[in-house]
């Protein structure tokens, strides 16, 4: 069974019991925001809460790379869920996080994954319930998957494709106008804000629409990144990589275009954190 890559509020409302929901809510440190507790305080019915912060490779300095199949498992295990459940993301603002779960299970195969429009913003404007306190998980078996490395990126990739100058390969970058172009700090401190060579800047703030938080449609999408150089009606057979801060706006990029039926598309696992921290490549800044 398939199953949509996204759904609204109300197709999720008439299916409550059945998907597994899972509020993969992170926010920007200098938001000093716990998402862990805003879980405890209201939550779709039934969620589980999906720690980016936890679920990634704690041996990395780097902030959130993908942890290994069986750290994976183990800990999606203990969300119970196994490796057929349809599974249903959301965040708090609506467009943020919640890709980067959703990326996360696609690149270790787990098909039957969606995202939930518009996230708790649009579940609470429509008016639906939700619920406070921990969530009841009973543990599962989760199978260690198989990572699919068409779908990631690594600094040593990265490299090759700069410095070579492959001209095949997109590079798009979903962080801020300001802090792509140099003009303005990176939040992390004594980071090198600008960007690699010839990549493009879409930032993910414009891929959804700001009071609902809802991913514009497929034709508002395709204009967003046409203003910035990117013809998506090009790119159908062309590999697209993705990077942002740390990976998890990238995830919104993966997720807009493969709407927009891009195939070829790879988040960098590392994104601009570890790409400026290594200084190994060249930053652009104008």
């Amino acid at each position: 069974m398939t199953v949509p890559t996204l759904l609204s509020v109300a197709e999720l409302k008439k299916q409550l019991g059945g998907p597994i929901i899972l509020d993969g809510s992170w926010h920007m440190p200098a938001e000093k925001r716990d998402p862990i507790q805003e879980f405890k305080n209201e939550h779709l019915p039934g969620a589980r809460y999906f720690d980016i912060e936890s679920i990634k490779d704690k041996t990395s300095k780097f902030p959130h790379m993908m942890p290994t199949a069986n750290q994976f498992a183990q800990q999606v295990g203990e969300l119970g869920i196994t490796n057929n459940d349809h599974i249903v993301v959301y965040d708090t603002p609506g467009f943020f996080s919640g890709p980067r779960v959703y990326w996360m299970f696609k690149a270790f195969g787990h098909e039957k994954v969606s995202v939930l429009n518009g996230g708790l913003k649009a579940w609470k404007a429509a008016g639906y319930p939700v619920e406070s306190g921990d969530a009841k998980v009973q543990a599962k078996e989760y199978k260690v998957p198989k990572l699919d490395t068409d779908v990631i990126r690594y600094h040593d990739q990265i490299l090759q494709l700069v410095k070579e100058k492959d001209s095949k390969t997109t590079i798009i970058d979903a962080r801020g106008a300001d802090r792509f172009s140099g003009q303005a700090p990176e939040p992390r401190a004594g980071l090198s804000s600008g960007h690699m060579p010839g990549a493009k800047n879409v930032s993910f703030k414009q891929l959804f629409d700001g009071k609902t938080g809802e991913l514009h449609d497929n034709e508002e999408l395709a204009s967003v990144f046409q203003k910035a150089g990117v013809d998506v009606s090009k790119l159908k057979d062309e590999p697209v990589v993705l990077s942002c801060g740390s990976g998890v706006t990238a995830s919104a990029l993966y997720f807009a275009l493969e709407r927009l039926g891009l195939e070829k598309l790879a988040v960098y696992d590392g994104s601009w954190t570890e790409y400026a921290s290594l200084n190994e490549g060249p930053i652009v800044k104008d």
